[in-house]
């Protein structure tokens, strides 16, 4: 039986717009988007809204989950015990299913954790949903690695489309798995659609896994242009984004992110070493020379 009562928090951000359009897409959820006090997102008529304070108190939260079937929670990995507190509210509430930010590398291979240490954050607050299971309340983190339409129209992934340059990280040669913001939101769909199948376990999903010197080569060919390159190395970006996080400066984020998904680690290619859930959760095979035109050309994907 699919779960049909969803509320989202964070549905106005990157991966909430995606989500949003996916389940609207597919049809027969009832959709919430839980918001601040005095935000002033916008949502489509279909989505109701339910607004808490700010520092959302738990009597708030719990009156909001009553009656949800599943929590999708997109806030950033930053607070563990607020986090944490929020999934308390949806097993008190009766909540079936939770759905964490998860939403990138493969944070269950201590590999990763190793290489990114920012996503010890994110492993946390999946092994704090673990010990909820036992309340009747079960999970599902979605694996995707690097959003791939939105890490090539912010630069995120080393190319900037309107000067025609690129960095690339070593020999550019690394295997990146990657996946498109819709594809993203078909996976949630696919886990309320599947709940059985997806219950208290890592889902893994990829559009395409690529290499920034093919990527690269398709940029090239497409825009007619050949593009100004410049080197960086992954450890000088990881030491770098480590330095800055130390200081409290965010903007080393991107550093130790582009570091770490470029650096060759194995259990980062998680489509060899996992067994991928596409078919599962519906996703359709594409060819990453049709997604970069669409990029490049301004089209949705």
């Amino acid at each position: 039986m699919s779960l049909k009562n969803v509320i989202i928090i964070g549905a106005s951000g990157n991966v909430g717009k995606p989500t949003v359009d996916a389940l609207l897409k597919a049809g027969g959820f009832t959709i919430t988007a839980l918001t601040r006090k005095g935000s002033s997102s916008s949502f489509p008529p279909e989505v109701k809204v339910h607004d808490i304070d700010d520092t959302y108190p738990q009597d708030q939260l719990v009156g909001a989950f009553k009656g949800q079937d599943a929590v999708i929670s997109l806030l950033p990995p930053v607070d563990v015990n607020q986090l944490n507190s929020i999934a308390d509210a949806a097993a008190q509430a009766g909540v079936k299913r939770y759905i964490p930010s998860e939403f990138g590398s493969d944070t269950a291979a201590p590999e990763v954790l190793k290489l990114i240490p920012m996503f010890n954050k994110k492993a946390a607050i999946t092994d704090y949903l673990k010990t909820k299971e036992s309340s009747g309340m079960s999970w599902t983190a979605v694996v995707n690695g690097a959003f791939f339409d939105w890490g090539i129209k912010t630069g995120f992934l080393g190319f900037d489309l309107n000067s025609k340059t690129a960095t690339i990280f070593d020999a550019g040669d690394v295997p990146v798995c990657s996946t498109i913001l819709s594809d993203v939101g078909q996976s949630i769909v696919g886990i309320l659609k599947n709940p059985k199948e997806t219950a208290n376990r890592y889902v893994y999903i990829r559009t395409v896994t690529f290499t920034q010197n093919q990527l690269l080569a398709i940029l090239e060919k497409l825009t007619g242009e050949k593009w100004s390159t410049t080197k960086r190395g992954t450890a000088e970006a990881r030491q770098t984004g480590i330095e800055k996080l130390t200081k409290g400066d965010m903007s080393g984020v991107p550093d130790l992110l582009t570091g770490g998904i470029h650096a060759g680690e194995p259990a980062a290619v998680y489509d060899q070493t996992r067994k991928l859930d596409n078919g599962l959760l519906g996703l359709k095979d594409v060819t990453i020379e049709d997604l970069v035109d669409k990029i490049v050309k301004g089209q949705a994907v």
